[in-house]
């Protein structure tokens, strides 16, 4: 699974921005998503990877989308 290409279409979808201008090394706050966009984005992730109970607050805690593809690669 191509984690960091589907959270870049996820990240540039809800920051209304393209998905050119997604840095994977920048932090989230960096994108001025909102909570619901976060709750959003981890209700999708359970669904797109079949997880259970993404907290949202792994935003905060792996605030890169490279650092939440690892995240994510350990999860499988």
């Amino acid at each position: 699974m191509n984690y960091k290409h589907w959270l870049i279409a996820q990240i540039a979808s809800e920051a209304s921005i393209s998905e050119k201008e997604v840095d994977c090394d920048v932090s989230f706050e960096h994108f001025n998503l909102d909570s619901l966009a976060i709750v959003s984005i981890s209700f999708e992730m359970e669904s797109e990877f079949q997880l259970e109970n993404v907290d949202p607050s792994l935003f905060s805690e792996y605030n890169t989308i490279n650092k939440l593809c690892v995240w994510l690669e350990s999860q499988q």
